[in-house]
């Protein structure tokens, strides 16, 4: 074969290689076209929390239950004692709304139930239908996108695959009951709460009117979230998901779940939480319409929470001492307002729990003189609440 021959046939197969090569790369650009790749890079700052999934089109409602029971049994069976709504919103931030389950409410053939009664007449239907229509108001109902039920031990096993959560207990909490199978031993003070611990807080109640359970209930809401968004769990959250799934109901796919934790807890601090009112009709629990329809009003607007807000709630269980520690910090310069609702317990030490700034906290406090800080979820469009206790009245002017 003579040397242009050889030339050409090399030409030939460098010709082929580049057309092929064109082709490899044209084709990558029609696809990138048609189906868009998720490109991961290491200069990426957004929390790991946020790269597992894709964030919700939308702003979707869940609503929380906790059943009192170890297992979900059919047909149900137990009382639903945590019933929270969640809204998280795709651009980040998560509005809570409390539902007492001690709220009654009139069902047909006039018979007065309380919330958490209804789970064991009719299951997540009825509870869900009921809880629809108080949130309606005088309007449609208002039904939620998603429900998860969680039972005692899938809640247990879920915050052990966590690592348990770090929970700061300003008093010592000791009970038993022997006949429920319930027995409490924690102690004051900074600690890292297991499962059994955990679902021991949120159902102790003792002699203590329920307010102060949920009190004790929101200490757990910020830990929680803290916990789920730190980096070093982000990797097993699918598995425990799935263990959550296993003793559990809900019509969320663990996609759904993870796309909502996604997007509710890119930033933890932008947690906000109110309450549906109650008002005592003789030896009854109601909702207390008047003050209902003010929150509700405020929870269907739909407002992400910001994380520029700055106005500091004060909620206390005196009202003298509420307007007492409202003027002290609006003389400090502080922007403030009396929360919508009250203190539903006294407490003895004023708390002052704040979303993100904790320095504006520590003004707040050198202003009052009192108050433990505490970070966790606050009023809507607050930055700060101060939930006044007993000492206030001992430290104020």
């Amino acid at each position: 074969m003579g040397a242009w021959a050889v030339i050409r046939r090399r030409t030939r197969i460098i010709w082929r290689l580049a057309v092929a090569f064109t082709g490899l790369l044209g084709g990558m650009w029609l696809g990138d076209l048609l189906v868009p790749r998720r490109t991961v890079s290491l200069d990426d700052t957004r929390p790991a929390i946020s790269r597992l999934a894709e964030p919700p089109g939308g702003p979707q409602t869940v609503l929380l239950l906790g059943l009192d029971q170890a297992e979900v049994t059919a047909p149900a069976q137990g009382e639903v004692q945590l019933m929270l709504l969640a809204r998280v919103h795709p651009e980040g931030g998560i509005e809570l709304l409390q539902i007492p389950a001690e709220l009654q409410v009139l069902l047909p053939g006039q018979q007065l139930k309380p919330l958490s009664a209804l789970y064991g007449m009719g299951g997540v239907a009825l509870t869900t239908d009921v809880i629809a229509q108080l949130l309606g108001g005088d309007g449609d109902p208002l039904r939620p996108d998603r429900y998860l039920l969680v039972s005692l031990s899938s809640l247990e096993q879920a915050i052990d695959g966590l690592g348990g959560v770090p929970v700061l207990l300003r008093e010592p909490i000791r009970y038993r009951d022997r006949a429920g199978g319930l027995s409490i031993n924690l102690q004051p003070g900074q600690q890292w709460l297991n499962g059994e611990q955990s679902s021991q807080l949120l159902r102790y109640r003792g002699l203590e009117p329920e307010g102060r359970r949920r009190l004790r209930q929101e200490q757990l809401l910020m830990p929680v979230a803290q916990r789920l968004a730190d980096p070093t769990v982000v990797p097993a959250l699918p598995d425990v998901l799935q263990q959550l799934s296993q003793n559990s109901t809900s019509n969320l796919s663990q996609g759904e779940m993870l796309s909502l934790l996604a997007a509710g807890l890119q930033e933890p601090e932008r947690m906000r939480i109110s309450r549906l009112p109650l008002r005592r009709e003789g030896d009854a629990l109601r909702l207390d319409r008047a003050e209902a329809a003010v929150v509700l009003q405020d929870w269907q607007q739909e407002r992400a929470p910001g994380s520029d807000d700055t106005l500091v709630s004060v909620m206390g269980s005196d009202p003298g001492a509420t307007t007492s520690a409202v003027a002290t910090l609006q003389r400090g310069g502080q922007p403030v307002q009396e929360a919508l609702q009250p203190l539903e317990a006294a407490i003895g030490a004023t708390v002052i729990r704040y979303s993100s700034n904790r320095e504006e906290a520590v003004e707040v406090r050198r202003l009052l003189g009192v108050g433990e800080l505490d970070q966790g979820p606050t009023p809507p469009a607050a930055a700060i609440v101060v939930l006044l206790g007993q000492d206030w009245s001992v430290a104020a002017p």
